[in-house]
């Protein structure tokens, strides 16, 4: 799961040390540019995962929101 999710570049959502994302501004397009980016890259890490997981443990893990609870 490592390997797959460093190589489609999304691993790093995973990682402890990662800094919460400031709030936006109105005026601040690039905060949000990154925002939308750390979105999209939750969703993918958090599906990637409930994928390679079986029918029971699915059931389980798929009421979680976030990639880092799973």
């Amino acid at each position: 799961m490592i390997f797959l999710l460093t190589s489609l570049k999304i691993y790093y959502i995973l990682d402890s040390n990662l800094s919460a994302l400031p709030e936006t501004q109105k005026d601040e397009s690039a905060t949000m540019t990154v925002r939308v980016k750390h979105e999209k890259a939750e969703v993918l890490c958090r599906g990637h995962i409930l994928n390679t997981l079986t029918s029971r443990f699915y059931d389980i893990f798929s009421k979680l929101k976030s990639p880092k609870e799973i």
